[in-house]
């Protein structure tokens, strides 16, 4: 593949099962609208191939010449802000990058190179969704998805498709894309989009400077919200309620209740049905991210 000059990158961001797949299929139908790939359908079995995904083993290949699973994590580390200046100097597609790990460092190693980008888009999404869907996702029951969420410098490992990818826990990732205030930077919430699809995807268009109007922004969206099966549907802000019992919500808040109320999740239904007063939920919280502050060795894989 030629060089060409590089193409700053805009970084779809998130914690898993966040709305990545939808906002990245949003703009793969959007981009038809001026002229991309005309030839082609857009269809989510493409989605990689014109918005990858920065941990595609083939990526790290090209780059170094070996498999993700010939590397160790510091060699991974090391590699990512390569494989980014790659992806900007020679990919094809739409210069729009997803990501899950955290705006951080690992192994001493910046996780997203921003020698390369330009600006990014964090969706964030209630944590008491997450979880049971990480559990359906996972095959796992809640306990081990809260777990997850919880663990503190999480990695996903490698698979043979995939480097492995930093994910930190929910509140890290959250915070490492949300405090920093960077130029370029816009956060959506996941049920903000749920309520107002047209308008929260309009705003990241508008963010990515995509040159469409409101009428080819609302048809991009109704395409992407049917490939998803979420035409016509109600958000159901509280369906947390039927999937975990009351000390799962309770163990979930204790330790992310911080990051919750900064975006609207510590709501008083929130805190009722789980037990507990703000101030005893956040103070919890405050001693679980000071914790996760202190250096530890590196922890399993879940």
């Amino acid at each position: 593949m030629s060089q060409k000059p590089a193409t700053p990158l805009y970084w779809i961001a998130s914690y898993p099962h966040s709305g990545d797949q939808l906002v990245r299929s949003f703009l793969q139908h959007l981009a038809k609208n001026f002229g991309y790939r005309p030839q082609d359908p857009a269809a989510i079995e493409l989605l990689d191939r014109d918005l990858p995904w920065d941990v595609h083993a083939h990526f790290y290949e090209t780059v170094l010449g070996k498999h993700p699973r010939e590397m160790s994590e510091e060699e991974i580390a090391a590699a990512r802000p390569k494989v980014h200046e790659y992806i900007s100097k020679t990919y094809p597609g739409i210069p729009v990058v997803k990501t899950h790990a955290p705006r951080a460092e690992f192994y001493g190693v910046p996780s997203i190179n921003m020698n390369v980008s330009i600006g990014s888009v964090y969706l964030i999404r209630n944590p008491l969704m997450l979880a049971p869907i990480f559990a359906t996702v996972g095959k796992k029951d809640v306990v081990t998805a809260l777990k997850l969420l919880a663990t503190s410098e999480y990695r996903q490992p490698t698979s043979e498709t995939h480097a492995l990818e930093p994910w930190g826990s929910w509140s890290q990732n959250v915070m490492s894309w949300t405090n920093a205030d960077e130029d370029g930077d816009l956060l959506v919430r996941f049920e903000d989009i749920a309520a107002d699809p047209h308008g929260q995807l309009g705003r990241i268009a508008k963010h990515l400077k995509m040159p469409v109007d409101d009428a080819q922004i609302a048809d991009a969206a109704d395409k992407a919200l049917a490939v998803h099966g979420m035409a016509g549907k109600k958000p159901q802000p509280n369906a947390w309620k039927n999937a975990m019992s009351k000390d799962h919500v309770r163990a979930l808040v204790e330790i992310h209740a911080r990051q919750m109320s900064r975006f609207g999740y510590l709501t008083n239904d929130v805190l009722n049905y789980a037990g507990l007063t703000r101030e005893v939920a956040l103070n919890s919280s405050a001693k679980f991210e000071e914790l996760a502050r202190t250096p530890v060795a590196p922890v399993g894989h879940a």
